[in-house]
């Protein structure tokens, strides 16, 4: 069976936290999508590059002030 990643993003009182779901190429999208606060996803073929996605946008939102979980933190590199 061949498996996707799709990059989510959520928001919550105007902050933003990415994460990275996986899914089977039989999987009903909508259902894996019923997340709540759901704002982007992003599909990639692989693990890797959904991941690569994720932690720029959350760097980005840490940089920003807008991360929902990791400001006043300084992001790595």
């Amino acid at each position: 069976m061949k498996y996707f990643h799709i990059a989510v993003t959520i928001k919550e009182d105007e902050k933003l936290y990415s994460y990275g779901i996986k899914v089977a190429e039989n999987d009903n999208l909508l259902s894996k999508l019923k997340i709540e606060n759901i704002i982007w996803a992003n599909i990639y073929h692989t693990k890797k590059r959904a991941e690569e996605v994720v932690k720029m946008w959350n760097d980005a939102f840490t940089k920003n002030g807008t991360s929902l979980y990791f400001n006043n933190r300084e992001v790595k590199k």
